[in-house]
């Protein structure tokens, strides 16, 4: 099972990071200390992670024909993930996000654009890279197409691995054909069945598989084999915590990839994401394949 492939379904955009001093904004005017342009978004960052620990990523999404497009193009492909199934959009620009980060606590805040009409009228992507020695990993963007490939990936044998930040309808649609659910808090928040430890008994009792709830600086949380583990996230000095979780998704994929147990990789994927909060951006600070070995 070394070094299976990873594919992942869902966003890419570019991140336009700003540190700035307040978060509230409170003032007419806001002056940013520090600024940095990445690749961003779940599949950016979770791929990037994932390739640098060794393992075959294919990335499925789109992105416009622009600058935006081939920037994200070039900076993925200089970091492993192959690219070459990402369709470009004649019809939409590539996505920006502008991510404000306080400098003091490295929390942050997203603007981003809706993109509901993107994502509905993408064309059929490619899923042939979903076989039988598969990990499949979506994020609830362009739902049509999770479906069709979380349904690929069943008829095939593949595992899925989910991150959904709310309960929305499409993404619970998906939950059935999900092995590795790992969601935030505040999805347990806004879904409302209870609190964490209640909301992984719920999601294995009705969708089955093994989930997770990842929790920040406590760490996370994983029901499995009938009992919650907690697995804590070591201390560091947080920069900016901007693709956090999206690299605790992609260390897990590595750590499934490579052989290791649910509890073996989610405590590797803990470790990275708080290493990833050390610097500034997604990109800023991934676990090394030497670091993964401790």
């Amino acid at each position: 099972m070394a070094n299976r492939r990873i594919v992942g379904l869902g966003l890419v955009v570019v991140d336009e990071l700003l540190v700035v001093d307040d978060l509230k904004l409170a003032d007419t005017r806001t002056r940013y200390r520090e600024l940095l342009r990445s690749p961003g978004g779940m599949m950016s960052t979770a791929l990037a992670q994932a390739a640098q620990l060794g393992c075959e990523t294919h990335l499925l999404s789109q992105v416009g024909r622009d600058a935006g497009g081939r920037f994200i193009v070039r900076e993925l492909r200089g970091r492993g993930v192959v690219t070459r199934r990402l369709h470009r959009s004649d019809a939409h620009d590539t996505t920006v996000a502008y991510v404000l980060v306080d400098r003091r606590s490295g929390e942050r805040r997203f603007i981003v654009p809706d993109r509901r009409e993107l994502e509905s009228s993408a064309p059929d992507f490619d899923l042939s890279p979903i076989g039988r020695d598969t990990l499949l990993l979506v994020d609830g963007h362009f739902p049509q197409q999770a479906r069709r490939a979380v349904e690929r990936a069943r008829s095939r044998g593949a595992r899925v691995i989910a991150d959904f930040h709310a309960p929305r309808p499409e993404y619970l649609a998906l939950l059935p054909f999900v092995d590795y659910p790992i969601l935030p808090e505040e999805f347990a928040e806004a879904w409302g069945v209870g609190d964490a430890r209640e909301t992984l008994r719920v999601l294995h009792s009705r969708y089955g598989g093994t989930p997770a709830i990842t929790q920040g600086r406590r760490g996370a949380l994983v029901l499995h084999e009938g009992r919650v583990h907690r697995v804590p996230a070591p201390r560091v000095r947080v920069r900016d915590t901007t693709g956090a979780g999206d690299v605790l998704h992609g260390a897990f994929a590595a750590g499934l990839a490579q052989g290791r147990d649910v509890s073996g990789a989610l405590q590797l994927a803990v470790r990275a994401a708080a290493l990833s909060c050390t610097a500034l951006g997604g990109l800023g600070r991934l676990m090394t394949r030497d670091e993964m070995k401790g």
